[in-house]
Order: C-alpha cells, then structure tokens, then sequence
C-alpha cells in the first residue's frame, strides 16, 4: 500500500464540508476518541486514536482495519482505513477542524483513494460518497441535540 503522504497518479480526492453547531472542543472529540468515532464515523471501534496505533472498525457489516497517521491535538486527525479482506481498497482520510468566527465549528475532510481503489467502479466510490453523508447527517443530529458523548 503506497504512503499516505506519497500522492500517486491514479490516487482520487474527494473533499467534503459541513458546518456544525458544536464548539471546536466537541467536535474534537467526536474525531479523536473510540466513543466519538463510534457515535458517527464507524458502528464499532476500539482504536486508540494516537499517532501509529492500528485497529479495526465495523462499518456496515464490513471490518476495516485503521492505522492513525497524525494526530494535530485540537485541530486534525489523519488514517488510512482498508477492507480488512482487500488492502487494494485502501483510502487515506483527514479529518479537519476549522473554529468559525460566528461559533459553531466546520468539518472538512478529505478522502484521498490510493492507487487501485481509486480506479474501481463509479459505484464503488458513489457507495463511499452516500456513506459520507450518512455520517454528515449522524454529526448534524448529534450537534441538534447536543448530546456529545455526555
């Protein structure tokens, strides 16, 4: 599997945006701890999310495995994630804080598939864009009702 940081020719981004009505502090943990990832991004998931740390994540019925890549406290959290049974489906995602002047904070992230993955079916990556929004509206729901890992 190439590097997250080594951009290959056949790699494909796809960029996504939402803003939230949750401060930055709740955002950040929504990105940066089990519990978080498991109330919106990944059904289940044990991963510590540090620099290195590898796990799995159930998504959908689907075990991925996870490595964390960076972690920026407060700001950003970078991983690679693959079917557990298919590492050419490898993608690498960052997850990016941004603090709004008007309160409330913005998710930016970016999903970047490496090398085969991004060669696969318009499908394929059309089913990964639906789970996206999928997750986007668990975030909205969480930030409506403010119930961040209470």
């Amino acid at each position: 599997m190439p590097e997250p940081d080594e951009l290959q020719p056949d790699d494909l981004t796809i960029e996504r945006t939402t803003e939230l009505d949750l401060d930055v502090e709740e955002l950040w943990t929504l990105i940066s701890t089990p519990q978080g990832w498991s109330s919106w991004l990944v059904d289940e998931t044990d991963l510590a999310v540090v620099p290195g740390s590898d796990g799995v994540a159930l998504q959908d019925g689907t075990q991925r495995t996870v490595r964390i890549e960076t972690v920026d406290e407060g700001r950003r959290v970078a991983f690679s994630w693959w079917d557990r049974d298919d590492p050419s489906s490898a993608s690498f995602v960052r997850l990016d804080i941004v603090e709004l002047p008007s309160g409330g904070s913005q998710l930016h992230i970016s999903e970047r598939f490496l090398g085969a993955t991004a060669r696969t079916t318009s499908s394929s990556i059309a089913n990964e864009d639906l789970a996206w929004q999928v997750r986007f509206v668990s975030l909205w729901l969480l930030a409506l009702h403010s119930t961040v890992l209470a």
